[in-house]
């Protein structure tokens, strides 16, 4: 949930008049600061830089959560406040009923306002004068800092390795036991079996790998300046993908596309459907840089697949790689909900940095599909490619000076849509919209919307470190 509590905070508190908006930049301020303390402590080592950073982020915490003060009142607080409410109102009626017979009727409405707006104003500041923060965990964040220079980094300490073991070593064995009495031997040896075959699989990996490096050096899927990957069937290590076809059914209908003509018949706006056709177009004239022209004919009868999910190799903060899968249904529903639709981070072409954001765009994924087009030579080459809602973002890419965030709003119609290589996506995005995404309102209307950089370690570090 804290992943997501700026952005929320932020959206909310994003209008307000302008006597409010002190108060809220207040809040977005002090919950910015207390969130980008929490992932400080999450680092896995630190030096005395980060050390410095977590005690800045913890004074502006300190400097500006007075503004939740008065949410903060507890019992006693209230308790007064009721009781100053309950005086206060006994001192109205006995003003009402000694004005009973001079006031005029528009006077006693002023009256009654005036007392009103005083009642409440007398109650808040009750409230904030007995409130505090004075309680354990507000007390503990002063001592981290020391404790860290002192027995090393936070992470050591974490109980979710031991919550999860809980699932792995002791739920698991007892669902797979015949729940008797003696089911402890019983769990004792799934876990061991399982471990075992964990182990096993680890070997295997480890042999398929040597034997793949030493026959000969592979390349990765391109990504950066090339709009289309051509894939041969040993020239490139394919990403991961999912696919409707491989449902159990079969009766999926994306799996019965097999070919280009059928996709732009199964791309009902008329938008997407240009868009797919002038996109894939351009992407293979880009990679045959000219040479290969295609007849309407070649293009739509070209075999074509459609895959419904990708998984990507990103590398996380201590340099190891990790999966995300980044899922586009298309057309269908996800789940029997609304479609989903996933936010990738596009890696642009060289030259364009987009401030902040270090040369990479947040795009929605629309389709994902793979088309296979035969040579003169009769060769058949193979690309991957993905259509996406583009974005832009506004003042530059430079962060909010606030939120710290970068605002983006959709790109000009005529770019809107584009059909780019998937080797080009390098991980996921997740942003914010200005208005709720729901089944009646589509994903058209949002135009605007925030990169949420706090979502992980990996993809704030990259927007602060810029």
């Amino acid at each position: 949930m804290s992943r997501y509590l700026l952005g929320v905070v932020t959206q909310s508190l994003r209008g307000g008049s302008p006597a409010q908006r002190p108060i809220f930049n207040d809040a977005i301020e002090c919950t910015r600061a207390l969130l980008e303390f929490y992932m400080y402590a999450r680092y896995k080592s630190h030096d005395d830089a980060t050390l410095s950073y977590m005690e800045d982020a913890l004074r502006r915490f300190h400097t500006f959560k007075d503004v939740f003060l008065l949410r903060r009142a507890g019992k006693k607080a209230k308790a007064k406040a009721n009781a100053l409410r309950t005086e206060l109102v006994k001192k109205r009626k006995v003003d009402k009923e000694a004005n009973a017979e001079t006031w005029t009727p528009s006077k006693k409405r002023r009256e009654m306002n005036a007392w009103r707006d005083y009642i409440s104003h007398e109650i808040d500041v009750s409230k904030e004068l007995d409130a505090d923060f004075n309680f354990p965990k507000i007390h503990l964040m002063s001592h981290w800092v020391e404790q860290i220079r002192r027995y090393g980094a936070l992470q050591q300490y974490s109980a979710k390795s031991h919550e999860q073991a809980h699932q792995t070593n002791l739920k698991d064995g007892w669902n797979a036991s015949n729940h008797n009495l003696n089911f402890l031997p019983q769990v004792i040896t799934f876990q061991r079996r399982i471990l075992c075959f964990e182990v096993r699989g680890l070997n295997l990996q480890a042999l398929a790998q040597h034997r793949e490096n030493s026959a000969a050096a592979y390349k990765v899927l391109p990504s950066g300046a090339d709009l289309a990957a051509p894939l041969s069937p040993q020239s490139y290590v394919k990403p991961e993908f999912m696919g409707p076809q491989n449902r159990r059914d079969g009766k999926h209908p994306d799996a019965m596309i097999k070919d280009f003509r059928a996709l732009l018949d199964n791309t009902q706006d008329a938008t997407h459907r240009v868009a797919i056709y002038s996109g894939t177009r351009e992407c293979i004239k880009h990679k045959s840089r000219n040479k290969t022209y295609i007849l309407d004919e070649q293009l739509h009868a070209m075999e074509l697949c459609i895959y419904h999910g990708i998984k990507v190799q990103v590398e996380g903060l201590d340099g190891e790689r990790i999966s995300l899968m980044c899922r586009c249904t298309g057309s269908q529903s996800w789940r029997g909900g609304d479609r989903r639709k996933d936010w990738v981070w596009v890696k642009q072409r060289p030259g364009r940095c987009y401030g902040a954001l270090n040369g990479r765009l947040p795009w929605q994924l629309q389709r994902l599909f793979k088309i296979k087009l035969q040579n003169k030579d009769g060769a058949f080459v193979e690309y991957w490619l993905a259509l996406a809602l583009t974005t832009i973002p506004e003042n530059s890419g430079n962060l909010d000076p606030v939120s710290k965030f970068v605002q983006l709003r959709k790109a000009p119609a005529a770019v809107a849509l584009q059909v780019f290589s998937m080797g080009n996506i390098v991980g996921c995005a997740h942003v914010i919209p200005e208005i709720a995404i729901t089944s009646k309102t589509g994903d058209g209307r949002n135009e605007r919307w925030i990169v949420n950089s706090h979502i992980d370690l990996a993809t704030w570090y990259d927007v602060y470190n810029s």
